[in-house]
């Protein structure tokens, strides 16, 4: 797929507290922010939140007051995400990528 990158066999609940521990408060979201990284439990909700459609696999937008604005996507039994990640930086992405094992030559 154009302008995304293959996250295919990367665990998805390790995905999910990746993007959470890369992600900052913003606005007002310090008022819910943790410190702590995010849990099994509330990693595992977010993953099996998948839409009716299937093409959405996970969605993370604000979680605790981070701003997380991740999406992987599925088509043809792949799981994508974006090649930019929404106000986040490309050295916070790739370091995403480093933790969750995806290597990717932008």
């Amino acid at each position: 797929m154009k302008d995304m990158i293959d996250i295919t066999g990367v665990d998805l609940k390790d995905f999910v507290k990746a993007v959470y521990a890369l992600s900052v408060p913003v606005g007002m979201g310090f008022l819910h922010a943790t410190p702590r990284p995010l849990s099994d439990e509330d990693a595992q909700a977010i993953v099996n939140s998948e839409r009716p459609d299937g093409r959405v696999v996970l969605h993370m937008d604000y979680v605790h007051g981070r701003q997380c604005k991740m999406v992987v996507f599925r088509e043809d039994g792949r799981h994508y995400i974006r090649d930019d990640w929404y106000d986040h930086t490309p050295a916070q992405l790739e370091k995403l990528l480093e933790v969750v094992g995806v290597k990717v030559d932008f």
